[in-house]
């Protein structure tokens, strides 16, 4: 994995680089090793693409039109035939969807016997993209979610602990005022240039506190009870029959508001530009 593609992202998101660091160390990992046809949930603008292998064939379904997408559907009502997909990713998306349970099983419909599923959710996080913000997980509800959907569960990996939390939401609210901050650069050099400019500030300063909120997560027993959030990874087994096999209904009504990486309920529709 080329670590070029996440400091190319995370450059400009220093305002929620603990969090978004440990999120893509998790996904270089896993992401490497899916193969065939892969469809990426919430997709949004996709930003982990780049982690997968040049073979996958990446399909990328969100509520809303963007650059790249493949498809407009709905998470509750993936627009695809069953047994498609040879993976699927959802990413910071099932805390937006108002029944995450009826979205994991349509991922648990469209995956083939064998496929992997690799889902990504918070734990402590702040309110964002309301009113549309149902959800916070621990592991044994992202756990018992996607057994109830028919899935093997075969990891569940916590992402940070307390004080990488409180250092998460501490960086929240100092990249705000320090991209406040930066106006005049927005009115000289335009709005990439202020994005850069107040990360260029905020990461000398977050980097090593990251480092010492990374170590006294390790160093302190009870700082794992909190968690940052929690990335989960699971398989349609081979031989288990389908649990209420189904047809999605393409006309449900948009009920979310799509961010980063977010995905809620809206018909289904295939649009010109596929990667």
């Amino acid at each position: 994995m080329n670590n070029w593609h996440i400091w190319r992202y995370l450059h400009r998101q220093a305002r929620f680089f603990t969090y978004r660091w440990r999120l893509y160390r998790a996904a270089a990992h896993w992401l490497a090793t899916l193969r065939g046809q892969v469809l990426d949930v919430g997709a949004g603008n996709q930003p982990f693409r780049p982690l997968l292998s040049s073979d996958v064939q990446y399909v990328a379904v969100d509520v809303s039109p963007t650059r790249g997408l493949t498809v407009v559907g709905s998470a509750l009502a993936l627009p695809f035939a069953g047994k498609t997909f040879d993976g699927v990713i959802c990413t910071e998306v099932l805390e937006h969807v108002p029944e995450p349970a009826q979205a994991l099983r349509e991922m648990y419909r469209i995956l083939k016997p064998g496929g992997l599923l690799y889902v990504t959710v918070p734990m402590t996080w702040g309110l964002h993209y309301e009113p549309h913000d149902y959800y916070r997980f621990t592991r044994y509800g992202i756990t018992y979610l996607a057994r109830q959907a028919g899935f093997q569960v075969t990891s569940v990996i916590q992402l940070g602990g307390l004080f990488t939390a409180f250092l998460a939401r501490c960086e929240d609210i100092l990249g705000a005022l320090v991209f406040k901050a930066c106006l005049p650069v927005r009115l000289v050099w335009g709005p990439h240039a202020r994005v850069l400019a107040a990360s260029w500030l905020l990461l000398p300063v977050v980097i090593p506190l990251d480092l010492l909120a990374s170590l006294l997560d390790r160093l302190i027993p009870w700082a794992r009870q909190d968690a940052l959030g929690w990335v989960l990874v699971a398989e349609r087994p081979v031989t288990q029959p389908d649990p209420g096999e189904h047809k999605p209904t393409l006309d449900t009504p948009p009920i979310g508001a799509r961010g980063d990486n977010d995905m809620s309920a809206s018909g289904g529709q295939v649009l010109g530009a596929s990667s």
